[in-house]
């Protein structure tokens, strides 16, 4: 199943790591970034022709990024920047995770260039995961499924992170909203001989979406030791290159609640993508997918204890059952200091496909982990 990256409730990427230069001094550039750092063993289904066949027990794992921004107020009060995330490790020659220039003031931000649109920032999650695990969307996982698909555009767009436009409201007395529009799904660096500063029209290849549109809106209030956010998204497929058998163009919907009451925190969300085999991570006709996701956590001091459950159903083709992933799990986060994390989670994930036959049938798994997380 296609790994899909931890998401959250709150719009992503807003907020920069780099101090506002004045105009006089020009554009100055800052350093940020984070690594993550995993170990954990997991016990499963991993005899002859199962689904955790050939795997270790037991791994380690690590990401990381190093973020270079830059930016200048001008004296019309406009902020002016751009920002580009450097890959702490090999990513398959994907050593650029974003690349993008911002315009920001009075009227929102508008950004242009490689990066997640509406949809993938701003689609909501339950609580309930740290910055390593999760019961939902995470970023590692022991298990070889998972229900994590909240995120409808990371979900059913060709590459991570497209060339795109994109634009974010102010906020409106705790109402925010954005759009954006990419032009193809499967064009982040123009390096299949498109020659992005020569050429800025991407190739449509077979397979790829384009003209692509992405929503999200989220009400967010505080009031006297209580908190409400509130948010929704969509994301559409505008045109399906070259369709083969059974392709077609996608669309995906995801909302969700989450209300915190002092130190406790609990919500539910839920996505569902129309059209899409969420067992092959291809759009498929006739195959939708959905899920839903309710979780908890208590925070004191500088701990914080989580509990999550996720239940995934996709259609297949040819068949009268759909397959389902469900997942359950605990996590714990001590803030050893500030951007200094470490936590923990144990989860139990059980598996049930279409076909009696399938490796994955009746697969299950219990997994014990601990991790650290550090931003600068």
């Amino acid at each position: 199943m296609k790994k899909v990256l931890l998401g959250t409730s709150a719009l992503l990427g807003i907020g920069l790591v780099a101090g506002t230069a004045q105009a006089s001094d020009g554009v100055k550039l800052s350093l940020g970034g984070y690594i993550t750092n995993q170990f954990g063993v997991a016990f499963d289904d991993d005899g002859s022709g199962e689904a955790g066949d050939d795997r270790n027990d037991i791994g380690v794992g690590t990401d990381a990024e190093i973020y270079f921004v830059g930016n200048v107020t001008l004296d019309n009060g406009v902020t002016v920047g751009a920002r580009i995330d450097l890959e702490g490790g090999d990513e398959n020659n994907d050593q650029i995770d974003q690349a993008y220039a911002y315009f920001r003031g009075g009227f929102g931000d508008i950004r242009i260039g490689s990066q997640a649109g509406a949809a993938g920032n701003m689609y909501m999650l339950p609580p309930g995961s740290t910055a390593n695990f999760g019961p939902y969307s995470p970023n590692t996982t022991g298990s070889v499924a998972s229900p994590g698909f909240f995120d409808i555009e990371g979900v059913t767009s060709n590459q991570d992170k497209s060339q795109k436009l994109v634009y974010y409201s102010p906020d409106f007395g705790g109402f925010t909203f954005g759009v954006s529009f990419t032009p193809n799904d499967n064009e982040k660096d123009y390096n299949n001989g498109d020659n992005a500063d020569g050429q800025w029209r991407a190739d449509s290849n077979t397979g790829d979406a384009d003209n692509n549109v992405g929503l999200g809106a989220h009400f967010t209030h505080e009031g006297d030791g209580w908190g409400l956010d509130v948010g929704a998204a969509a994301y559409w497929e505008g045109d399906v290159q070259e369709e083969g058998a059974g392709e077609t163009e996608q669309s995906g919907y995801n909302a969700g609640v989450n209300l915190s009451f002092g130190g406790f925190s609990f919500g539910v969300a839920g996505t569902y993508i129309l059209d899409h085999d969420a067992e092959n991570g291809i759009s498929s006709e006739g195959e939708d997918t959905w899920v839903i996701g309710t979780g908890f956590t208590y925070n004191v001091d500088a701990w914080t204890v989580g509990l999550g459950y996720a239940h995934l159903d996709t259609e297949v083709e040819g068949e009268s059952d759909s397959a389902t992933v469900d997942r359950v799990g605990v996590t714990g986060n001590y803030a050893m200091g500030p951007g200094i994390d470490l936590d923990a989670g144990i989860f139990y994930t059980w598996v049930e496909a279409a076909d009696d036959t399938a490796a994955a049938d009746d697969y299950d798994s219990i997994e014990f982990a601990v991790g650290s997380s550090i931003s600068f």
